[in-house]
């Protein structure tokens, strides 16, 4: 009478199957848990220099980190406040937010980035935001 052949998985496959579900869920707990963007490519804003003469600053691009005090709606967007900590110092700074810039939805207490311009008038002016 002849030997059946074995129909058992062997170590090999279990140890790759194994290997790709560990692969897979490193993957998805990076994906879940990174943080957006802060615009690192554009300057910070030293929020000192803004408040004293925001407008020498019209016309540059800047970005901006802060936790949202207050949030005021607009027919156009918001104007958000927001707690910038600089140099040992927390600072309140204001910024419009366009409605077309972000469908962030703002939060209070949440750290958000701003990529800001300034317009006439020296007014910071969100280009983009995150949700830090």
């Amino acid at each position: 009478m002849g030997r059946r052949a074995s129909s058992s998985i062997n170590a090999t496959a279990i140890v790759g199957i194994i290997a790709v579900i560990a692969i897979l869920v490193g993957v998805g707990f990076i994906i879940l848990n990174r943080k957006g963007e802060t615009f690192e490519d554009v300057a910070p804003l030293l929020v000192q220099e803004a408040l004293e003469n925001g407008n020498s600053l019209r016309g540059n691009e800047y970005r901006v980190e802060g936790k949202l005090l207050t949030r005021w709606p607009r027919e156009e967007g918001a104007v958000v406040e927001i707690l910038v900590e600089e140099t040992g110092k927390s600072t309140h700074f204001p910024i419009i937010v366009p409605a077309n810039v972000s469908s962030v939805n703002f939060e209070r207490e949440q750290r958000y980035a701003f990529k800001i311009k300034f317009g006439d008038g020296g007014v910071a002016i969100a280009t983009d935001v995150k949700r830090l």
